[in-house]
């Protein structure tokens, strides 16, 4: 691969010579970046483990809800915060280019935030119009935003791990799991 250097002179060349001398010591930092592979991040697979994970949880809170001597749809009404937290910042994340697999991180961690702002909100907004359990209530809307963190953590991580930049040494890439 022959590359052109906007300060090389434009008759220099040595003819005959499969390898270019210049390549060898003008490689950049920069320049290995741009090699690293531009790809997606999963996210309808991503998003819907996250909502199949969201109406468990909220099916499991329904349950605790009866043993306690509550109704089921106090777990229920979760799906009414979880599901527009999950939806939304996978919509945004859908919408981006693709980036290199470890610039991912920072775009999901605000996904993240936009999830557990959006989730608090819309649940805050059910518990004072609907009432269910408070207890029941909030602890399956948290428990729901723990185990989806935990999904987009691990999505991002094993993209990396599929994925390894090539200023990244194969060492490193191991020990991402």
């Amino acid at each position: 691969m022959h590359a052109t250097y906007p300060y090389r002179p434009a008759g220099f060349g040595l003819v005959g010579l499969k390898h270019d001398p210049f390549d060898s010591f003008m490689t950049t930092h920069s320049q290995s970046n741009l090699m690293s592979p531009l790809v997606r991040l999963p996210m309808i697979q991503t998003g819907l483990i996250s909502i199949v994970v969201c109406v468990i949880v909220a099916f499991v809170g329904g349950l605790i809800s009866q043993q306690r001597g509550g109704a089921m749809s106090d777990g229920i009404w979760t799906l009414i915060a979880t599901i527009p937290g999950v939806l939304i910042p996978m919509g945004i994340l859908m919408m981006m280019p693709p980036k290199e697999p470890g610039a991912w991180s920072v775009p999901v961690l605000a996904g993240t935030m936009i999830r557990a702002l959006t989730v608090l909100t819309i649940g805050m907004a059910v518990y004072m119009l609907i009432g269910p359990s408070k207890v029941v209530f909030f602890l399956t809307l948290l428990v729901a935003l723990m185990i989806t963190l935990v999904i987009d953590v691990t999505s991002v991580l094993s993209l990396i791990q599929r994925h390894p930049s090539e200023s990244m040494s194969m060492g490193d890439a191991e020990g991402v799991s």
